[in-house]
């Protein structure tokens, strides 16, 4: 229930195999396989631009919005376009062999391009992935949509969420109508089904709460809960949840909603992707840009003057 941000990420060959940046596209390639129409960076990385837009090249330091592709034989890994959009790197400079940033930097905006590199020189220990073998090379289908500075890549991120926001809100008030629910709307857009009002204080940011909850999809499939059996193993006992309201320690539309209710409140909250999971989503639980329902029976409010009090003694 942890709420995640958007953030450019370096790339790293440490953790390539999460599938996160690479794209491992069509066949394993052999290592008699011919590489025609391929050139070669100085740290090794074969590659093919295929549509050349001839533009400037991005500079260190800039972000480059990426659509990518991932595979490895017939299996697919890992589609930017399913994954709710294309993603960002920032330029940095090479270090050492191999190093993709080399490659994305021969690129201008437009263009597309295929880039090769060794499986074994960039993937630790991949006996452990069964689809890839020995001398199998990664194969990196990159499209390049815009070559962007800081303040370009945040105003492109703010337009991309409120599109998305005007999506969520109206799939939440479709739903709030076929279903004949009575919903009031927080600032940031998270949707509130009242089922009992409880009489208690309203909770301030630095509060502790204890709620029971149970998560689910606007389809009605559970995917968390503390109050149901089955997620007991797997995620925790069957006890109230606690934490400190307004601090981050839950989903951004989570904190949002609970602080619009009272202690004593069973309600249900409508949560939009962008205060939930976002683009990139919680596989393989939570689809990407996914709207989030919760359950939740607000049991208690503990102000945080009261709290620290208490903690003293």
């Amino acid at each position: 229930m942890s709420h995640t941000t958007h953030k450019s990420t370096r790339v790293s060959w440490k953790w390539l195999h999460t599938g996160w940046f690479y794209i491992l596209l069509g066949a394993s390639l052999a290592s008699c396989q011919s590489h025609s129409g391929y050139q070669k960076t100085p740290g090794g990385i074969m590659y093919k631009i295929l549509d050349s837009h001839k533009g400037p090249k991005p500079k260190v330091g800039d972000y480059l919005k990426l659509q990518i592709t991932t595979s490895v034989g017939d299996t697919v890994l890992m589609d930017t376009h399913k994954m709710g959009g294309p993603t960002r790197v920032q330029l940095q400079n090479p270090q050492g062999k191999f190093d993709i940033m080399e490659a994305l930097a021969l690129l201008s905006a437009g263009d597309s391009a295929i880039f090769l590199i060794p499986a074994d020189s960039v993937i630790p220990d991949i006996s452990r992935f069964p689809y890839i073998k020995k001398g199998d090379n990664l194969k990196i289908a990159v499209k390049l949509l815009a070559i962007q500075n800081a303040q370009q890549m945040q105003e492109d991120l703010q337009k991309e969420h409120a599109a998305q926001l005007e999506k969520d809100e109206k799939t939440i008030e479709d739903y709030l109508n076929q279903h004949h629910l009575t919903a009031t709307k927080t600032p940031g857009g998270v949707y509130i089904v009242i089922h009992q009002q409880g009489n208690g204080p309203v909770p301030q940011p630095g509060d502790q709460v204890q709620i029971n909850y149970t998560g689910r999809s606007l389809d009605g499939k559970p995917f968390d809960s503390n109050v149901d059996t089955s997620f007991q193993i797997v995620h925790h006992p069957l006890e109230p949840f606690v934490f400190t309201i307004g601090q981050g320690q839950v989903l951004k539309g989570m904190d949002e909603a609970i602080m619009q209710m009272k202690q004593g409140t069973k309600a249900t909250i409508y949560i939009p992707s962008g205060l939930a999971y976002g683009p990139a989503g919680q596989p393989p639980v939570i689809e990407p840009n996914e709207i989030l329902a919760f359950d939740i029976d607000l049991l208690q409010v503990k102000p945080v003057a009261k709290s620290n009090a208490q903690a003293s003694h």
